[in-house]
C-alpha cells in the first residue's frame, strides 16, 4: 500500500536528521585532519540528503518530474564518493571518464523514456552510470591488499550493499515492504561508507602514533648511546688531561733524578761503593719511567711509531712471550687467519696490547680453562659500533679483528663498563694500569673494542682496527744508525723546568758546549731573532708557557733560519713529529732522557748541519 505524507516526512526527518549529524562530523574531522576525502564524503552526504528531499516531495506531489530530477544529483552524490575512495587509495581521480558518465546520465534518461522500458528498467537505465562508478570503486579498492585494513573492508562492504539496494530498488514495487527495505539499506549502507572514511582517518592515525611511538624510542635509545659515548669521552678526556698532565711533571722530575744520577756515576771512579745505590736509583727512577709511559698510553699520548702491519704476523710473533705467561692447566688456541689486510699500527704496542688481553684471560681463570686468539676481517654495523667502546666518530664498515676469548669467570655489565678505567680490578687486588693503558693504544690505533661477558660464562675481547687502503714503503721516521759524530758549538735552550735547563746545561758544558738558557718560548723567539744566526742548535721544549717549543720551531723556520732544532717532550711525539714533518734539520728527544742520547742528538744535528752529504739521518 502507498505511503502516507506523515510517514514519508517522519522518513525525511529521521533521514535529515542522521545525514546532518555525520556531515557536522565529517566536516570536523577534516577541519582537524584535513584528509581531502573527508570533504568529498560530506559533499556525497549533502547531495544524497537534497535528493531524499527531491524524492520524497515528488511523492507527495505525485510529480515524476522531481523524481527523474533526483537521478543526476544520486550520480553526483556517487561521483563525490568515488572521488573520496581515490583519494583514499592515494590514487589520480580519472577526470575525463568521471564527466563523461556524468553527461551519459541525463542521455540515458532521455533515451530510456522513448524506448519500449517498463517504469524499473528506464530507472535502471538512468541509475546505471552510477552503478558502474561504485563498482568501479569496489574493484579498486580490492586491487591493493587491505586484508589488514577494517575500515577498507568496511568502505568495499559497504559500497557494495549500497549499489545492490540501488539494483533492487530499481526492480521493486515502491509500495512494497521489499521496496523499504532496499530504500533503507542504501540509506544507512551510504551513511556506513561515509563513516569507513573516518574509520580509515583512525587508522592511519593509529598507525601515525605507533610509528612515532617507535621513533620516539629508537631515537632515547639513541639519545641514550650518544649520553654514554658523551660520558665516556668526557672521562677519557678528563682522565687522560690528568694522566698526561701527571706524567709530563712526573717526567720532568724523573728527567733530573735519571739526568744528575748519571752525572754523579761519571764522577765516581769505577771502584766506588756509591755507585751500586746510584744504580738502585735509576733503576727505581726507570720503573716510574714505565708507569709514566703506561699513563701516557692511557691519555692517549704515548709515544707511537707507524707501520703497516700484519695483524696475524704480530699474533705469531707474539707467540713465544704469550706460551710464557700461560700456565699448563690452561689450553691456548691460535686461530690466525692467513692474508690479512694491512693496518696501520706500532708492532710493539700491539703486542702489548695481545700480552695485557692474555694476562687477563689468565687471571680469569681460577683452575682450567681454554683461551682462544683469533684475527680475521668482519663487517662492523651500526648496531654493533654502538655496543663497542672507544667507538665515537668510527664509521660502519670493514674492520681486522683481534679476539682473545677465554672460559673464565666471566664479568657482569657493570664491571665490562669500568674494566678500562686506571688501577679497577674485578679481583681484591689492584691490577696496575694493563687495561686502562690497552684502550689507550687501541684510541691511538684509530680503533674500537667489544666486550662480551656474563658471570660464570667467560668474556670475549674483540679489538678492531681499520684496514690500511695502502701499505707503506718503510716505517715513517724510521732509525738510521751511527756512530757519534764529535763536534762543539753554541746551544740555546729553552725549558720552563729550571731542573732541566741545570740538567742539560751541566750536560752539555762538561761536553764542552757553549749554552744559552731562557725559561719560556717568547724569551727564546726574542733571544732567536736578536742573534739566531751565531747559534748551532736549538733545544726546545715542547710544553712551556707563553709559546711552546713547536710555535718557536714554526717561526724559525718562517723567519728563513734552517739551523737544527731539537724538540723535547714527555709525551706529544706523534704530534711533534706530524709538525716537523720531514725536515732534515729537526730532531725529538722523548722524556726521561739519558745523558748520551741528549749529547749523541745535539753533537749529529750539529755535524748533520755542518756537512749536509752527512748519511745520518734525524733521531726522533
Amino acid at each position: 500500500m502507498p505511503f502516507s505524507s506523515q510517514e514519508l516526512l517522519l522518513t525525511l526527518g529521521f533521514v535529515g536528521f542522521f545525514y546532518l549529524i555525520s556531515i557536522v562530523g565529517l566536516v570536523h574531522l577534516h577541519r582537524s585532519l584535513g584528509f581531502p576525502h573527508l570533504k568529498f564524503a560530506a559533499f556525497a552526504l549533502v547531495l544524497e540528503l537534497f535528493r531524499q528531499g527531491l524524492l520524497i516531495t515528488g511523492a507527495l506531489q505525485d510529480s515524476n518530474l522531481l523524481l527523474f530530477a533526483s537521478i543526476p544529483l544520486k550520480f553526483l552524490s556517487i561521483a563525490c564518493i568515488f572521488v573520496a575512495v581515490m583519494h583514499v587509495l592515494k590514487r589520480a581521480v580519472p577526470l575525463v571518464p568521471l564527466l563523461a558518465l556524468l553527461l551519459l546520465v541525463p542521455v540515458l534518461g532521455i533515451a530510456g523514456s522513448f524506448l519500449p522500458l517498463s517504469g524499473q528498467d528506464h530507472w535502471l537505465l538512468a541509475e546505471g552510470p552510477g552503478i558502474l562508478l561504485l563498482l568501479a570503486g569496489v574493484y579498486f579498492i580490492f586491487r591493493l591488499d587491505i586484508s589488514t585494513s577494517t575500515g577498507f573492508l568496511f568502505l568495499a562492504t559497504m559500497l557494495g550493499v549500497h549499489t545492490l539496494a540501488l539494483i533492487a530498488m530499481t526492480q521493486l514495487d515502491r509500495t512494497s515492504t521489499a521496496f523499504l527495505a532496499a530504500y533503507s539499506a542504501g540509506l544507512l549502507s551510504l551513511l556506513g561508507a561515509c563513516g569507513a572514511f573516518a574509520v580509515i582517518c583512525s587508522e592511519w592515525i593509529l598507525l601515525d602514533l605507533a610509528q612515532q611511538r617507535e621513533r620516539l624510542a629508537l631515537s632515547e635509545q639513541e639519545n641514550r648511546r650518544l649520553e654514554l659515548q658523551f660520558s665516556q669521552a668526557q672521562k677519557l678526556e678528563s682522565l687522560g688531561l690528568l694522566a698526561g698532565g701527571i706524567a709530563h711533571d712526573f717526567n720532568n722530575m724523573l728527567t733530573s733524578i735519571l739526568g744528575y744520577t748519571s752525572v754523579a756515576i761519571k764522577k765516581l771512579p769505577p771502584d766506588s761503593e756509591v755507585r751500586k745505590d746510584l744504580y738502585m736509583v735509576m733503576s727505581g727512577a726507570r720503573q716510574a719511567v714505565d708507569l709514566t709511559s703506561q699513563m701516557l698510553m692511557y691519555a692517549g699520548k704515548g709515544a707511537i711509531e707507524f707501520e703497516s702491519l700484519d695483524l696475524s704476523r704480530v699474533v705469531d710473533n707474539m707467540s713465544g712471550l704469550v706460551n710464557s705467561i700461560v700456565p699448563p692447566k690452561i689450553h691456548l688456541v691460535n686461530r690466525i687467519s692467513g692474508d690479512l689486510p694491512f693496518v696501520r699500527g706500532d708492532a710493539v704496542k700491539l703486542g702489548q696490547v695481545i700480552m695485557n688481553l692474555v694476562a687477563n684471560s689468565v687471571d680469569a681463570i681460577e683452575d682450567q680453562g681454554d683461551i682462544e686468539i683469533s684475527t680475521g676481517v668482519s663487517e662492523v654495523n651500526e648496531s654493533l659500533l654502538s655496543q663497542c667502546l672507544f667507538s665515537q666518530e668510527r664509521e660502519p664498515g670493514s674492520y681486522v679483528y683481534l679476539r682473545i676469548r677465554d672460559t673464565g669467570s666471566g664479568m657482569a655489565a657493570e664491571e665490562i663498563a669500568r674494566i678500562f678505567d686506571p688501577f679497577y680490578s674485578g679481583k681484591d687486588e689492584s691490577r696496575g694500569l694493563g687495561l686502562s693503558s690497552l684502550s689507550g693504544i687501541v684510541r691511538q690505533h684509530k680503533g674500537f673494542i667489544h666486550v662480551e661477558s656474563a658471570p660464570g660464562e667467560g668474556a670475549v675481547f674483540t679489538v678492531y682496527l681499520p684496514i690500511l687502503a695502502f701499505r707503506d714503503a718503510l716505517p715513517p721516521g724510521s732509525r738510521t744508525a751511527g756512530s757519534r759524530p764529535a763536534g762543539k758549538g753554541r746551544v740555546l735552550l729553552a725549558d720552563d723546568d729550571s731542573r732541566i735547563r741545570s740538567l742539560i746545561a751541566s750536560i752539555l758544558e762538561s761536553d764542552n758546549f757553549e749554552l744559552v738558557s731562557v725559561e719560556d718560548g717568547r724569551e727564546a723567539l726574542r733571544t732567536i731573532h736578536e742573534d739566531g744566526a751565531s747559534y748551532d742548535v736549538f733545544v726546545l721544549d715542547c710544553t712551556m708557557p707563553k709559546l711552546s717549543g713547536t710555535e718557536v720551531y714554526r717561526d724559525i723556520r718562517s723567519s728563513g733560519l734552517n739551523k737544527p732544532v731539537i724538540l723535547v717532550s714527555g709525551y706529544h711525539q706523534e704530534q711533534v713529529i706530524a709538525d716537523i714533518g720531514r725536515d732534515p734539520n729537526a730532531y725529538f728527544i722523548k722524556k726521561p732522557f739519558s745523558v748520551d742520547v741528549l749529547l749523541e742528538t745535539v753533537n749529529a744535528a750539529i755535524a748533520r748541519s755542518r756537512h749536509q752529504d752527512s748519511s745520518i739521518s734525524p733521531l726522533e
